[in-house]
């Protein structure tokens, strides 16, 4: 036996994906047509042990490398078989586990394949397979609990001049009626709107936390965050967001959808680069979000998350309404700050950790701290966290 079951791999929750709710099929022998499919022995199949099988159908390669997001520098070097598919296997490892994106490379050249899932992510459509985690069994898709709604909706935001997109998370049971709070969710640098849903599940999780009394019911809005303008350094783009988040999005939401008007029900968080829009809006604008969630972040403006350590206060004038603890704590309900305990920029949350502690802030009632050990930074993480973070959200 395995260490994963059948209903794990192959839970319909990592069907739901985009572009799809189908398995996938599988890549056939070219030029035989339509009705005469023969399947190829390719793509990425997942086996109850949480290895990873790759195949990839080039029969006049030289070379195929399979080479995933978060570690280049260590490359599966695929080797031709006699069925003329390159193969190669990643072990299952529990420090590398949930959504990983990968690329194929055939003689050094890029590629994607149809046969395998895809997301938005690194700013282009990728290649992605689902390691199973044995921490995450929450994001599971359950026949036994109610299912929420995801909403595809537009606006015009006069900040920014042009029709935005969102996606909404409707808790279940939301059609029959009521006012509920809401979490105002963005994505990371070279990401957008759609990652919370189809990288990250977050309505399966809300599903499963909601049936099971893990939280409150709450909608939750997803907006493209990735306004780059003529700036270069993504830190300095964030006002245009914030002013179309507050001046546009916010007010189209509280007059479509039955949301609670005030900010003691409104929240917002994000990952990576959302988690600094999170700490910038949240402590900017704190009469109108009482809420912040900072999920693989950061708390100060940092150009280069894997090497900015400034302390300095002058450019990050926003973190000083925190110094009034008095006035903070009184007026915001939750500042949740999360990182993997194998993230890359761990080092700059724990800057973050050293100006609360100097500024004696360390123990205030409102911060929570959460340290998912063995994670790494991307939507594996995310899960974890928002999970942890949920628990609080509204109570």
């Amino acid at each position: 036996m395995g260490r994963f079951s059948q209903e794990v791999i192959h839970n319909r929750t990592f069907d739901d994906r985009l572009g799809a709710f189908a398995p996938q099929v599988p890549e056939s022998v070219p030029g035989e047509g339509l009705f005469n499919f023969i399947a190829l022995d390719a793509g990425a199949e997942v086996t109850e042990d949480g290895d990873v099988r790759f195949g990839v159908n080039a029969p006049n390669a030289k070379e195929v490398k399979i080479v995933f997001g978060l570690r280049p520098k260590e490359p599966i070097v695929l080797e031709k078989g006699e069925d003329n598919i390159w193969h190669g296997i990643k072990k299952w490892d529990p420090n590398f586990v949930g959504p990983k994106a990968y690329t194929i490379f055939i003689d050094g050249a890029e590629f994607i394949t149809s046969y395998c899932p895809v997301f938005f992510c690194y700013g282009k459509l990728v290649n992605y397979v689902e390691i199973p985690d044995p921490n995450a069994d929450f994001v599971l898709m359950r026949e036994d609990v109610p299912h929420g709604t995801v909403v595809m909706d537009y606006y015009y935001s006069d900040v920014l001049q042009c029709m935005e997109r969102c996606l909404i998370y409707l808790p279940p049971n939301y059609e029959k009626g009521g006012e509920y709070p809401v979490l105002y969710l963005q994505h990371g640098y070279s990401e957008n709107e759609t990652g919370w849903v189809f990288n990250a599940k977050v309505n399966h999780i809300m599903d499963n936390m909601i049936a099971d009394g893990e939280a409150v019911p709450f909608v939750i809005v997803m907006n493209n965050g990735m306004f780059h303008g003529e700036c270069n350094v993504f830190a300095d783009f964030q006002p245009m967001f914030e002013k179309s988040l507050i001046q546009c999005c916010i007010p189209f939401i509280e007059s479509k959808y039955r949301v609670i008007k005030d900010k003691w029900h409104r929240g917002i968080a994000g990952f990576s680069m959302g988690s600094m829009q999170s700490a910038l809006f949240g402590t900017n604008d704190i009469d109108t979000f009482a809420w912040v969630g900072l999920l693989s972040g950061y708390m100060r403006r940092v150009g280069r998350p894997d090497s900015d350590m400034s302390k300095d206060m002058e450019v990050n004038k926003h973190l000083k309404v925190m110094f009034d603890r008095e006035y903070f704590e009184k007026e915001n309900k939750l500042f949740f700050r999360a990182i993997g305990g194998n993230d890359g920029t761990r080092k700059v949350f724990e800057l973050d950790d050293e100006i609360l502690a100097e500024n004696g802030l360390a123990d205030c009632k409102n911060f929570v701290r959460f340290m998912p050990e063995g994670y790494e930074h991307d939507w594996s993480t995310m899960r974890v966290e928002f999970h942890e973070f949920a628990k609080y959200l509204f109570k």
